[in-house]
This record gives C-alpha cells, structure tokens and sequence, in this order.
C-alpha cells in the first residue's frame, strides 16, 4: 500500500514536472512568435538595462505583457472552471456555461450601440463594463437558483444555459445596429481576442488571481469533500449552503476578470479541469495546481498559433483554443 502511494505521488511530481518545463517553453516561444527574434544574451541584455532600445520596447511593451495576458487568462477560466466542476459535481460545467461570457458580451455590445459616439474613452471602460455584465449575470443566476434548501448547483447550471442562450440573443439584436467596424470588433471579442493586454491590466488579472487562487487551493478539503454529495458533506460537518456560495463566487470573480481582458473564451475552463483530472486524479489539493499549469500551458499555445499560423493576420485566441480543446473533449465523451 505503502509503496503504491510512493508511486502515485512520483507520478504526480513528473506530470507536474513535464508541464513546468512545457509552459516554459511554450512561454519562450511565444515571446519569439513575431518578425524579429530574441536570443537568450539579447534577452539577458535587456533585463539588464543594455538592451537595444527598439528590441526592448518590443519585449516590454508589446510581447510580453500579450504572453502574460494568455497565460493568466488560461490559468483564470482554468481554476474557474475545476471550482465550478467540484462544487456543481457535473463535469460539463465551466464559467460560459453560466452566461458569464454572454453576460459581458451583452454590457460591450450596449456601450458600442448606446455611447459610443459620446465621447467616453471605450478602452478605459470596456474591461469594466464586461466585469460588470459577468458579475450582473452571476447574481442574476444566483438568485434564480436558490431553494428552500439554498443554493442548487444543478439548477444554476440550467438556469445559467438558459440565461446565456437569451443575452446572446439579445446581444445579437444589438449588434444588428452596429456598423460593420464595430460589429467586427465585437464578434471578434466575443470569439475571445487579448485585446487588453496592457500592464495595468496583467497586474490586475496577476493580483486578483493570485488572492483567489491562493483562497480556492486553502478550500481544496472543502472542495474534495463537496464531491462526495450534499448528505456525506453534511454528515462530515461542512454547512454546503454557505462554502459551496463562497466557492462559486471566488471562481465568478475569477472568470469575470479573465472574460474582462480576454473576451469571450470558451472550452478552456472545460478541458483543463478534465486533462489535469486525468494526469494527477482528484484531489484538489493536487489537482488546482496542476490546472494552473493546463491552463496556462493550453492559452500560451493558442497564443503561439494565432499569431503565427496565418501571419501577418492573426486569428482570434479563442477560436484556436476551442479548435484545441473541442476534439479532446469528445474524446473524453467517447471513452466515457
């Protein structure tokens, strides 16, 4: 028994291992998807303030707060995704299944339609209008599906289907209205675009995602005891009412910033939860890190293939990661 568990947990450190070394290379070469180059003395050079001034402002400003988006964005809707699978006991369930992307598709659709002509600085208030619809969505679901017995995880599911097929309708009405730049520029977010990828916005989504993070790992026992259903975790003396309201509101925020910055990005927060499950198994005092590093490993990938498979264009993030995910995911419906 004994060296069977010695066994499992050396697994788990070389599946850990492999992914660390994976996204380091994924996040060098994505640092180098572009026309000019950067070798590891130039990159040396400019981390020491001896760079080339036109190679540095490449670097600094351009490539590398993009890469950090993609990945924070990756490791966000990942995490995301694992809480809302673990508490929620439905491996189908991830962030856009409860409308949050739709919700803040919604809120950028009605600014460009309503004000955009008024003057109001879009790339200011955009990130803020798409947190915001993401969080209105959120409690709207929220307080469709409370019970008598509190929150039901199976009903904010379906309510959460049937309040993002109604916004994205709504959506697509206002869209209607647009002109064809601007309904460019939205369809393009809503297929998941890192249009804001700037350094305000990677020290935002890397703070808020480090607090949630850190709080959704320190709830991990909470988490593993929540799978067990609502009879066992109650016999065990969790009130599942109040941590699995606590839980789902920690994994809303964090997709609610990553939907903020990253537009409306589908399958991620589905497909890591499941591959890490898979590598590492279920508990998720193991498995929350191991879908960082899906996470991340998955969005700097897509990064890589969007700028460079059909470069000069470039094609939006979030199709290139629903063409990677989608058909690993039904090979999980096939095999199950």
């Amino acid at each position: 028994m004994w060296t069977k568990h010695l066994k499992k947990k050396g697994r788990q450190a070389t599946v850990i291992t492999v992914l660390i070394v994976l996204l380091f290379v994924a996040v060098w070469a994505d640092i180098n998807a572009g026309y000019r180059q950067i070798t590891l003395a130039q990159l040396w050079q400019i981390l020491t303030g001896h760079g080339e001034a036109g190679l540095t402002y490449t670097l600094i400003h351009l490539r590398l707060p993009r890469v950090l988006t993609s990945l924070l964005v990756g490791v966000g809707l990942a995490v995301s995704g694992c809480v809302i699978q673990g508490v929620s006991r439905n491996d189908m369930a991830e962030p856009g299944i409860l409308g949050i992307n739709a919700g803040a598709g919604l809120f950028v659709a009605g600014f460009i339609v309503f004000f955009s002509g008024s003057g109001l600085s879009a790339s200011l208030l955009l990130p803020f209008l798409a947190f915001a619809g993401s969080v209105c969505t959120a409690l709207v679901d929220y307080r469709l599906a409370l019970t008598r017995q509190g929150l039901s995880p199976r009903r904010l599911l379906l309510i959460g289907v049937a309040m993002s097929t109604a916004i994205s309708s709504v959506t697509t009405m206002l869209m209607l209205r647009m002109s064809d730049s601007e309904y460019a520029f939205v369809q393009n977010w809503l297929s998941g675009s890192i249009w804001g990828a700037t350094w305000p916005n990677v020290v935002m989504l890397f703070t808020g995602l480090v607090l949630f993070t850190g709080f959704v790992f320190y709830k991990s026992r909470t988490l593993n005891v929540l799978t067990l259903g609502h009879q066992t975790a109650t016999g065990l003396g969790v009130s599942v009412s109040r941590q699995t309201v606590i839980l789902l509101g920690a994994a809303i925020a964090m997709s609610s910033l990553c939907c903020a910055v990253g537009g409306g990005l589908s399958f991620v927060g589905l497909v890591c939860p499941h591959l890490a499950r898979r590598l590492v198994g279920p508990n998720f005092k193991i498995l929350i890190g191991t879908t960082v590093l899906t996470g991340a490993l998955l969005m700097t990938v897509s990064d890589i293939i969007s700028r460079t498979l059909l470069s000069p264009n470039e094609i939006s993030i979030g199709i290139v990661a629903a063409v990677i995910g989608a058909p690993y995911f039904l090979y999980l419906l096939i095999r199950s």
